[in-house]
């Protein structure tokens, strides 16, 4: 019995009451017990030559339930490997173990087995599978894969996992850092292609949107934030110069905007953002509160998960009213929020309502101009840097300004000549104040 595998009697085995060998769980051992009359007894319990137990302990339980001679081996005749794999396995009985510590046990032990005994081959039978790790350490097939998959995220970020204090803590650290990394990416792709002059920061037309909508390259856009006509005949119905209704406005801006012609203009965009976007894209799309209903139900028809509720902008202060005599006054705006099938927000949990003080009317260049902050806090919930934002209807430019702020690539266009020659001043002076 020098250098060999030997059976014993149960009795004859010495267990030291202070050592934690056997778990009290009886259900696991059950589980490797039943694995045993499957297998067999593929690991050794380890013993000194004072038949005292070194390791194996749950093996040693499930064998005495079972009621079958253990396989026992002398602790100074075990190949290196193997003594590793064994105190591997003790180690993850071990209530100490960091939660790092523990998926790195477990996936040494797994690809310790696998070079013992063979990794598993479809179709054919032998070798080790995560169905014996999971016995063998007493888990479940499916917590190995956790497992194993939570020790690569060890080995990508080991100081910061080494802190965590639960396997939860581990997915939300890395998931953390993992967008850090893709935003650190993204702004080198960024600064990569202006520097190599083989992209420009923005692309922007003088077009209507039909037609420029047609131009966008298929699955090209990743985030499509845009402010459309709302179809409530604001055109006639707001206070211009003088506080006459109807009158030209203070930014001098002017635009239709009938029902007619506005839903129009939302279900050709919903068709076509769905062939120009990318599998994980996502939509913001501003809208006025009686339609959006209405427009939700367009765009899930042409293909977009669309959230049943918008997102709120609540503005600061009194809002606005043409007929404070008769109604509340408007004190907030509805974005209507969609995304394709593969899309990830970049930051969760955020609420469904932004609060943020509107542009004053005195530093407006566009009626319906939208605050930086505002457009920000939305950029930077669905998007990273050195990806592509399309707005067909940038009016005053503010969501180009926020992108390029972001390090983004907007494309916009807009058939009001005075919109674009308002946007072209606005980003001339953006580059002015970003130039190196």
């Amino acid at each position: 019995m020098e250098n060999m595998i030997f059976e014993l009697n149960v009795e004859e085995i010495k267990v030291h009451e202070e050592l934690p060998r056997v778990r009290k769980d009886l259900n696991k051992i059950e589980e490797l017990a039943a694995s045993m009359e499957k297998y067999g007894q593929m690991q050794p319990i380890v013993l000194n030559r004072n038949y005292e137990l070194i390791a194996g302990g749950r093996r040693l339980a499930a064998c005495t339930l079972a009621g079958r001679k253990p396989r026992c081996i002398f602790s100074d005749t075990i190949d290196p490997l193997i003594m590793r794999e064994m105190e591997l396995e003790e180690n993850l009985q071990r209530e100490s173990l960091t939660p790092a510590e523990e998926v790195l046990a477990v996936e040494e032990i797994h690809k310790l087995k696998q070079r013992i005994y063979g990794e598993t081959v479809s179709g054919h039978k032998g070798g080790w599978s995560l169905d014996k790790t999971a016995a063998q350490i007493g888990k479940t097939r499916g917590s190995v894969i956790d497992d194993l998959q939570l020790a690569e995220m060890v080995h990508m970020f080991p100081e910061e996992m080494g802190k965590a204090k639960t396997k939860s803590e581990i997915r939300k650290v890395a998931k953390a850092l993992n967008k850090v990394m893709t935003h650190v990416t993204g702004l080198r792709d960024y600064e990569a292609q202006i520097k190599s002059g083989n992209g420009s920061k923005f692309d922007i037309s003088r077009a209507d949107a039909k037609e420029h909508m047609l131009t966008i390259e298929d699955g090209s856009i990743d985030l499509l934030l845009t402010d459309p006509p709302w179809g409530i005949d604001i055109d006639k119905n707001r206070l211009g110069v003088g506080g006459v209704t109807g009158n030209v406005s203070t930014t001098g801006t002017t635009y239709e905007d009938g029902k007619e012609m506005a839903l129009d203009y939302y279900s050709i965009l919903g068709k076509e953002s769905i062939r120009f976007c990318t599998p994980g894209a996502h939509v913001y799309l501003f809208c006025a509160p009686e339609h959006f209903w209405l427009i939700r139900a367009i765009w899930q028809a042409h293909g977009w998960i669309v959230s049943p509720r918008p997102i709120v902008w609540i503005k600061n202060g009194s809002g606005q009213n043409n007929a404070p005599h008769a109604w509340p006054s408007a004190a907030y705006e509805f974005i209507l929020f969609a995304r394709r099938i593969d899309s990830r927000l970049v930051i969760e949990g955020r609420p469904d309502w932004i609060q943020v003080a509107p542009v004053n009317p005195s530093e407006r260049i566009h009626d319906s101009e939208k605050p930086i902050d505002l457009l920000k806090e939305l950029i930077e919930r669905a998007a990273f840097p050195s990806q592509r934002l399309y707005d067909p209807f940038m009016g005053s430019g503010a969501s180009i300004e926020a992108a390029l702020n972001y390090r983004m690539f907007p494309i916009a266009c807009d058939n009001s000549e005075d919109a674009y020659a308002a946007v072209v001043g606005r980003i001339a002076q953006w580059e002015n104040k970003n130039r190196r």
